[in-house]
């Protein structure tokens, strides 16, 4: 009877071990974060046909929360679509008494242009507690068909 129960309570922890994105409702440390942000995020990759965008953001507000965490799924999303890196180089060779002198400078940007994101679709949306903020997941996905 003690083995029954003992195999019972391993299935039940083992079951709830796996759901910690459904079941939890306080991150604790950054581990809880880091397996709670995994567990969503890798459930919506995106195909050839839908773009997810899985955003999360943090604030002592509800509701700034889960408008940070929207916009931060917009933006992953929205660079998928129209992405562009700028590369500014210069080099410059002086002389003097002393020698030559050389310098070369490089930057990088990633520019997002504009993008009409009007048809994506909520499909994940749930807030924690975390160090006396609010944690927010959002993930959002955008049809590349018609």
């Amino acid at each position: 009877m003690r083995n029954l129960i003992l195999i019972l309570v391993s299935f039940i922890l083992v079951g709830c071990s796996s759901n910690i994105s459904k079941n939890k409702t306080t991150l604790t440390n950054q581990a809880d974060f880091v397996k709670v942000n995994e567990n969503i995020c890798k459930k919506y990759k995106s195909t050839n046909k839908i773009l997810y965008g899985c955003g999360t953001a943090s604030s002592k507000s509800f509701d700034l929360a889960k408008s940070k965490a929207l916009l931060n799924s917009k933006v992953i999303v929205s660079d998928s679509l129209s992405n562009s890196i700028v590369k500014n180089e210069s080099q410059t060779v002086s002389e003097n008494s002393k020698g030559i002198k050389r310098e070369y400078n490089s930057t990088e940007t990633g520019q997002i242009f504009e993008t009409s994101l009007s048809q994506y679709k909520i499909v994940y949306d749930k807030t924690f507690v975390q160090n006396g903020k609010y944690r927010s997941f959002i993930v959002i996905a955008y049809s590349l068909e018609s």
